[in-house]
């Protein structure tokens, strides 16, 4: 089935209920998840809706729990959306100015017919107007439904709250939607939000109608949840996990990748202590060998690429291993320009450089030209079927080169094939049919040399990561589109990625979609630079006896 094909059905959402563990719940694709369906009308979303009251015994266990599931959920990109202090509440000029024609046109006796006022915002350009127009119907329908749902609950409010109510929701439809929306496949991953802290009425429609559009909404109150109860009285719409500790609202807890390096770094120290407690849990040699791999990319400051770039796997913040799934916190970072002082950017470089099962290329590009492979692209994917594609099919075919390879990393490898060719983290900038850009991704990654499989294989999953550093300077050549599709495989599989461009020109930027890496800016831009090996300085006791 092709990508956005299901995006012209009305949307059902299924309020769904969390089992086990959080984080893994909201990652799942919605096609994968319980209760999903399509009829020739209907999409069927599950999608969760939980506000967390109070905290755990364990508080500062809690908050950080609450930092690593914000940290995770960065890498959706647009498709995430964190709420820390409230939605916006500056309403634009334009919007407030169509409104106040709306309100001249309701009088007194029909200030309640919802169906006139959605149709009046509507005429009056107040409401969106997305290319789907399907969407652009639900929204309205949404909207008056819980309206009126809200009204039915709440007889005696007054029509100047509501106003505002209606006032602050339209403008946050225009605000917010449209970023959630743009990359919503139906059948992939679903908008996420997270709402850190106090909450109004008005926000929590606005919450409520996100779900009832198939977003996951999770709510972390820490002191109290009552405004919800004028909203959602009898849970229909969310889910209450209510913990009998109350504190005070904190602010939103820092994520580890977000520190400066001096915490960073003790934070890492105090990960050590308690990893090598009695309590520990240590992993054999290759004991995760035949786990099913993905990862996770880091979101750090420049500094912590060089502390976390350094680490174990297991010693990163995000690393998960459970029920034979595998996830590694990874790095995908472009440094641009140098330090003023250009021996501490050689030094930099070499602190990578000198890590284990590292690949380096200061010639580009790494892969020039791949020929394309329609025919076995078709045999794991055919065109005009309902079949999907088919990763067995693909490990077993006669023409599969990584078949040396441990049964657990082919598996992981065709799962990444499949998900880089459905679902592209490259920019089709020839504007290339869905079908014959997908077969120029997997033509590229069928046809791999040994020599990353290599750094794939060597791979012991809680130990060192594997690398790839480029040095790319204008003299070099440049990333080409099929060295991009490679870097953003090798990311998918936990290979940390780093690329020094000292002049700050485009190279990954022109093919990869910018929400996969980091950018980080130094001092200063050096042109036609070439790589060097960093040398450390003899010290004067050195010189004098020849060290």
């Amino acid at each position: 089935m092709e990508k956005w094909s299901l995006n012209n059905l009305e949307i059902a959402e299924i309020n769904a209920e969390i089992e086990n563990e959080i984080l893994s719940n909201v990652k799942l694709p919605v096609r994968a998840r319980k209760g999903f369906k399509e009829n020739s009308s209907i999409i069927y979303i599950p999608r969760y809706f939980y506000r967390f009251i109070g905290v755990m015994e364990k508080e500062e266990e809690y908050f950080e729990h609450i930092s690593k599931i914000d940290l995770e959920l960065r890498c959706y990109a647009d498709l995430y959306l964190k709420i820390t202090n409230g939605f916006e509440r500056n309403i634009a000029f334009n919007i407030n100015e169509q409104l106040n024609k709306v309100w001249n046109q309701v009088n007194i006796d029909n200030f309640l017919d919802t169906t006139l006022i959605m149709d009046l915002m509507e005429s009056n350009g107040i409401l969106p107007s997305f290319p789907n127009r399907t969407l652009n119907r639900q929204i309205k329908n949404n909207f008056k439904g819980l309206m009126d749902y809200y009204y039915f609950n709440n007889r005696d409010v007054e029509k100047d709250k509501l106003k505002k109510i209606i006032g602050f929701i339209v403008s946050w439809i225009n605000l917010y939607l449209y970023d959630l929306f743009k990359q919503f496949e139906y059948r992939d991953t679903n908008p996420k939000i997270l709402f850190y802290g106090a909450i109004t009425e008005e926000e929590c429609l606005f919450l409520t109608l996100l779900a009832t559009l198939g977003c996951d909404v999770l709510y972390f109150n820490s002191h109290d949840g009552e405004v919800f109860k004028s909203v959602d009285k009898v849970s229909a719409f969310s889910k209450e996990v209510c913990y009998s500790k109350k504190v005070d609202i904190p602010p939103f807890p820092i994520a580890m990748a977000d520190r400066k390096e001096t915490t960073a770094y003790n934070a890492r120290e105090d990960l050590k202590k308690v990893l090598h407690s009695e309590e520990s849990l240590f992993y054999k040699p290759w004991q995760l060998s035949e786990y099913e791999l993905s990862s996770i990319t880091l979101k750090t400051t420049y500094e912590e690429l060089f502390i976390w770039g350094t680490e174990e796997a297991y010693l990163r913040d995000g690393w998960v291993a459970s029920k034979g799934k595998v996830v590694v916190p990874n790095i995908f970072a472009k440094i641009r320009g140098t330090h003023e002082d250009v021996e501490k950017y050689w030094e930099d470089i070499s602190k990578i450089l000198k890590q284990e099962n590292t690949k380096f290329y200061n010639k580009l590009p790494i892969i020039d030209y791949t020929h394309l492979e329609y025919s076995k692209f078709g045999e794991v994917y055919p065109k005009n079927s309902a079949r999907e594609f088919d990763v067995k099919k693909l490990i077993n075919s006669s023409w599969w080169k990584y078949g040396e390879l441990r049964l657990g990393l082919q598996y992981s490898i065709a799962l990444a094939i499949k998900e880089m060719c459905l679902s592209p983290v490259i920019k089709n900038i020839n504007n290339d049919e869905f079908r014959d850009f997908a077969v120029e991704i997997f033509s590229v990654l069928i046809n791999l040399e040994n020599q990353f499989m290599e750094l794939l294989q060597a791979f012991d999953y809680p130990q060192k990561v594997p690398k790839v550093v480029i040095y790319n300077n204008e003299q070099n050549g440049n990333l080409s589109f099929e060295d991009c599709v490679l870097l953003a495989f090798l990311n998918k599989l936990g290979v940390d990625i780093f690329i020094f461009n000292p002049s700050g020109y485009s190279d990954v930027e022109r093919y990869t979609f910018d929400n996969v890496y980091d950018v980080h800016n130094l001092e200063k831009m050096r042109f036609n630079l070439a790589y060097r090996k960093f040398k450390k300085k003899k010290s004067f006791i050195q010189k004098i006896f020849g060290e």
